[in-house]
């Protein structure tokens, strides 16, 4: 296993590190099986900080910071979002949103958008798992939801990443049939309680 600190990069560029640095170490960080991660790390993650249209979170190795280089062995972007709900099924609400009061008449719900997700292929799978990055993921996000409530956690994704990977971790699919950009919609819900312990 490979030690990592996970970094808000808004705490990142608040403080004095060298942009230059941060850049370089984003255009290193290489994602063959889904290119997506790297252009959005490269060239949106800090415009999308800067206007707080989501967080990214960097998880760095650990050994390597302590000697001054800064490498980025996955990362993560969260934002919250509202879902739109009304052509949904009774049957699919009830699943969604529970005892949610006025279930049935709802047209959107507010939920947390994982909108990132990824390692780089420089760290296996064994170094950092998916279920650790998730897991980091999921603290970040139980933070908020102490404040303000909430369990809904949606995401988009590739068929094949679905059934190798999300389907595992108790993701389901919104809709059954891909949207237009070839992604399923996926959903989970979450007590974040177990989360506020740490």
């Amino acid at each position: 296993m490979r030690e990592f600190v996970v970094i808000p990069l808004g705490e990142i560029l608040v403080k004095e590190y060298d942009r230059q640095k941060i850049e370089d170490a984003f255009k290193k960080f290489s994602c063959q099986r889904e290119t997506d991660l790297e252009n959005f790390l490269v060239h949106k993650a800090i415009l999308y900080e800067n206007a707080n249209f989501g967080k990214t979170y960097l998880c760095i190795d650990r050994k390597a910071l302590e000697k001054g280089n800064f490498i980025v062995l996955a990362y993560f972007t969260i934002a919250q979002k509202s879902l739109d709900v009304s052509s949904l099924s009774k049957n699919r609400k009830r699943k969604l949103l529970g005892d949610h009061p006025g279930r049935d008449g709802l047209n959107s719900v507010s939920t947390y958008l994982i909108g990132q997700l990824g390692r780089s292929d420089d760290c296996t799978a064994e170094e950092l798992s998916g279920q650790q990055i998730l897991n980091e993921c999921y603290y970040q996000i139980s933070r908020a939801a102490k404040i303000v409530g909430g369990s809904v956690i949606v995401l988009e994704c590739r068929e094949h990443m679905y059934e190798k990977f999300y389907k595992g971790q108790n993701f389901i699919k919104l809709y059954d049939e891909l949207n237009e950009e070839g992604l399923y919609t996926l959903y989970k819900k979450i007590n974040f309680t177990e989360y506020w312990k740490k």
